[in-house]
């Protein structure tokens, strides 16, 4: 299903885009000391890439944030801004480890619209899950090499609770974060970078959003994870140590007003393993694939 709806969205952002203008207007703006809801009411998937992994259904999807001066709260991240400049921004924030969603499918991560973090004075916490594209034809002799472990029969990987600072440089053609995360939990200690690029468009009332980023994963994140060792089993064929990698994403949405308050909306984002997990013994796809179509309403 979400290849078929892929290939729709992707022949039709190539459509829109040959006849885009950037936009610098009409950004949906939070007021300050203010509660935002959204919800968003349709039909989608995330896929795990775990071996006997569920994947996630993408039916009801919620979207709460708050904005004070300079504190926030957007789907899960807690944090404060500390600088907000037209060109430049940057704030500290907590948010749980989105690493732990595969191995629990009531994770928040999993429910709530992913948080965009804070861009100024704007919010871009549209009510909006993401999306993506087709399996890599790779990946069905992913496995064939190599022994595979369900997540079944592996112990439970605990929530982690990452600390985090984040910088913003908005230019004429978009804008650049840069994030960098320590897990502040004892979980698994490890650190996340993360660099996104974000543009947005308007063609007539069609609003567009391109994030492309890459995340560097430290190898004490990836291994406790992905990792396998005598915690989970005793056979020794088994074992896997994760190291380090980056892991690449592009994410496209489209959204169209209806009314006040209600607007089609449209989502895809592909997302790439890094290359150092596809050897674990728990991984059956070196991918993760998002798509949703469906409505949404702002309250």
């Amino acid at each position: 299903m979400y290849t078929v709806l892929f290939r729709f969205l992707i022949l039709f952002s190539m459509f829109v885009s040959s006849t885009i203008l950037a936009c610098s207007e009409d950004e949906t703006c939070i007021e300050k000391s203010s509660w935002h809801f959204g919800i968003a009411l349709g039909i989608g998937v995330k896929t795990n890439p775990l071996v006997d992994g569920d994947d996630i259904p993408l039916v009801i999807l919620p979207d709460i944030a708050w904005y004070a001066e300079k504190a926030y709260f957007d789907n899960g991240e807690l944090g404060y801004q500390w600088i907000s400049q037209p060109k430049f921004a940057f704030e500290t924030f907590l948010t749980l480890d989105r690493e732990s969603a595969f191995f629990s499918f009531l994770h928040p991560a999993n429910i709530l619209a992913p948080s965009q973090g804070v861009s100024g004075s704007t919010s871009d916490s549209s009510v909006s899950p993401e999306f993506s594209g087709p399996s890599d034809p790779t990946d069905e002799g992913m496995q064939n090499n190599q022994r595979s472990l369900s997540i079944d029969e592996i112990a439970s990987r605990k929530w982690a609770v990452n600390g985090g600072f984040r910088g913003h440089y908005f230019s004429t053609v978009g804008e650049w974060q840069l994030a960098l995360l320590q897990d502040i939990s004892n979980v698994h200690k490890g650190q996340l970078v993360a660099l996104q690029y974000r543009r947005k468009w308007l063609w007539r009332d069609l609003k567009m959003r391109l994030r492309l980023g890459t995340d560097w994963k430290s190898a004490a994140l990836l291994d406790y994870y992905y990792g396998v060792s005598k915690r989970d089993t005793t056979l020794t064929e088994y074992y896997f140590n994760g190291k380090s990698g980056w892991q690449t994403y592009l994410s496209i949405d489209v959204q169209k007003p209806i009314n006040e308050n209600w607007s089609w909306l449209a989502k895809m984002s592909y997302r790439r393993l890094p290359n150092s997990l596809t050897d674990s013994p728990l991984i059956e796809e070196n991918n993760i694939r998002n798509v949703f179509l469906g409505v949404a309403y702002r309250f």
